[in-house]
């Protein structure tokens, strides 16, 4: 079949215009962007977390009924927590509370809740009680801006704020300190 002149130039704008028609209509319908989609992160039940330092040697053991990290860079959300914290050879300090998080690179433990610090192996030693502490493993340090109760037996001191050297095994309480002891 062979088309004349006015009527292949009536076909020919026909298909443009209809090519032109299908192109707008599939332009309002392109995707967007492409967004890349964030790296999963982990969850885990009744987890335990080691590291160690450039020696092989335990540095910390952190125990958690739950953790959950959000992508790989974020940080990890820590429920019911028992953290051992070894800062030399023979010391052993035992941290627990409710919840807490640690960075992706693990430098710094945040616990949160009802949180209690000791030296895990004495028994009859200080309790402190805080609501918020920060462990920097590096430094060795504990911080807390927040009311703390240290407990010596059937004796307590309270204050605002605390500093404690877990290698060297010295506390400092902050402000507003106040105790009584009796016999």
């Amino acid at each position: 079949m062979r088309l004349s002149g006015p009527v292949a130039l009536v076909f020919l704008i026909g298909l443009a215009a209809g090519s032109w028609w299908l192109a707008q209509r599939d332009a309002d319908h392109a995707p967007g962007p492409i967004v890349p989609l964030a790296q999963p992160g982990y969850y885990l039940n009744d987890a335990t977390l080691e590291q160690t330092d450039a020696a092989g040697r335990l540095t910390l053991r952190v125990h958690s009924a739950r953790a959950a990290q959000e992508g790989t860079d974020g940080p990890v959300r820590l429920d019911q927590l028992e953290v051992h914290y070894f800062p030399q050879p023979g010391q052993d300090w035992l941290m627990t509370s409710t919840a807490g998080s640690m960075p992706a690179a693990g430098r710094v433990v945040e616990l949160e809740g009802d949180v209690r610090l000791q030296a895990a192996a004495a028994a009859s030693g200080a309790i402190v009680r805080t609501e918020h502490l920060a462990l920097d493993i590096d430094s060795h340090i504990a911080t807390t801006a927040d009311p703390v109760r240290v407990e010596f037996g059937p004796h307590a001191v309270v204050a605002r704020g605390l500093r404690a050297d877990l290698k060297s095994e010295t506390l400092r309480l902050e402000s507003a300190v106040n105790g009584t002891f009796t016999r």
